[in-house]
């Protein structure tokens, strides 16, 4: 009778828990929602117009291969030009696809921008790359190049490390990037 109860309880337990398809479902929901809520169009094809908007000038996001959704609003000069180990300053504001709210922001130069070295994701555990270098950050300068202005929507595993250890949720994460090269 106890094993039976320990049994039980045990189920009732993990019950409470989502499973990571169920995360992953409700992740991929939450993005849906944020994206209408916003008036962002997802599309299959990189649009060729910069900014990446629709005929209704709305927010084109282009859903690339790894899953990262991107909108182009300036290209800056030589996009898509920078080389593996370029400094790039990375100036951004940060929000939970949840809710809208900022989470934070360098944009107004309050603080420094995050430095990261193109293709070389660092996502160690150093305040400056647990709270800022990240795969999300990194793809968009495929498109655009010095002084690129771009905004994604990142799920978790594309997102900041801090991001991508909890176990409870996955979170998407909305940033706008602003990025200059260093010289």
């Amino acid at each position: 009778m106890l094993l039976l109860a320990a049994v039980l309880t045990g189920l009732t337990a993990c019950s409470k828990y989502k499973t990571y398809a169920q995360q992953l479902e409700e992740m991929e929901d939450n993005i849906e929602a944020f994206m209408l809520a916003h008036d962002y169009v997802e599309v299959s094809t990189k649009p060729t117009a910069v900014p990446w908007t629709d005929s209704e000038g709305r927010r084109l996001f282009y859903k690339t291969s790894s899953g990262l959704y991107l909108h182009v609003a300036d290209t800056g000069y030589s996009a898509g030009h920078v080389k593996k180990g370029q400094v790039v300053y990375v100036r951004y504001t940060e929000m939970s696809i949840k809710g809208d709210s900022i989470t934070y922001s360098n944009m107004k130069g309050a603080s420094a921008p995050i430095e990261i070295s193109y293709g070389t994701v660092n996502t160690g555990l150093s305040s400056n790359y647990y709270w800022g270098d990240c795969q999300a950050w990194h793809e968009p300068l495929q498109y655009v190049g010095d002084y690129g202005h771009v905004m994604v929507i990142a799920p978790t595993d594309l997102g900041m490390p801090v991001y991508n250890q909890s176990q409870a949720e996955l979170l998407a994460h909305y940033y706008e990037l602003r990025y200059t090269f260093q010289r």
